[in-house]
């Protein structure tokens, strides 16, 4: 289980003050999607549902903060250093809609840095389904966008998507398990090229080139 550092329930604090009990909450809310787009329910647990959801929705309302949100932090922040630093995006993305183990509608799947390059496995279910049995190509593009992106994050090269060129070989399954692989080509002045597959079952189902752009960011503001 990813670790993420713990805070003091501070209001001008980039973090939640309780991470470990924040991902319990997201790991329930996770599998209640999972579980809602596979069941066809008849109307009264439909109405019972809702009204859990509703009375759910209502408890976490009076607690939401101001702020541009970010996939590094719950208010948008610089980047932690130290966190890069890990080799883990799961820690410095702990809001990425791909790997965040504090964002509910993250499958996650996990990624892996050994100096070089970015692996990884998981398993997409049924709601990022596409076409029938397959994941939808805009999912696949996004967890090529966010690979190709930790790999250049790890490697110190920080960058935002240029462009993304993704090559659809075959199917990408759901509810089997995926690989991947991320490797940065080169650099050239400001621009990072870094490259990637999605695999199944040991065959490349689809292939991204990615060009990033190296900026300096400014601190957002509050």
């Amino acid at each position: 289980m990813t670790s993420l550092p713990n805070v003091s329930p501070d209001s001008s604090s980039p973090q939640v003050a309780h991470p470990s009990a924040t991902r319990e909450l997201v790991d329930a809310l996770r599998a209640l999607i999972a579980a809602q787009r596979t069941a066809d329910l008849p109307a009264d647990v439909l109405a019972d549902a809702t009204a859990l959801v509703c009375d759910a929705t209502a408890l976490l309302e009076p607690h939401q903060v101001d702020g541009i949100p970010g996939q590094n932090a719950l208010r948008a922040a610089y980047p932690d250093r130290e966190q890069f630093a890990t080799g883990d995006p799961a820690r410095f993305f702990p809001y990425s809609p791909v790997v965040g183990p504090l964002n509910a509608i993250a499958p996650p799947v996990t990624f892996t840095f050994d100096g070089e390059r970015m692996s990884g496995h998981g398993t997409l279910p049924a709601p990022y389904t596409g076409p029938p049995g397959t994941v939808h190509g805009g999912v696949v593009a996004m967890v090529l966008d966010e690979l190709l992106g930790a790999v250049n994050a790890c490697l110190g090269l920080g960058a935002y998507t240029g462009t993304l060129t993704v090559r659809y070989e075959r199917p990408t399954p759901i509810g089997e398990e995926i690989t991947f692989d991320a490797w940065v080509d080169r650099t050239e002045g400001r621009k990072v090229f870094t490259v990637g597959t999605i695999s199944a079952s040991g065959a490349v189902t689809a292939r991204a080139e990615g060009v990033f752009i190296r900026v300096e960011q400014p601190i957002p503001a509050d």
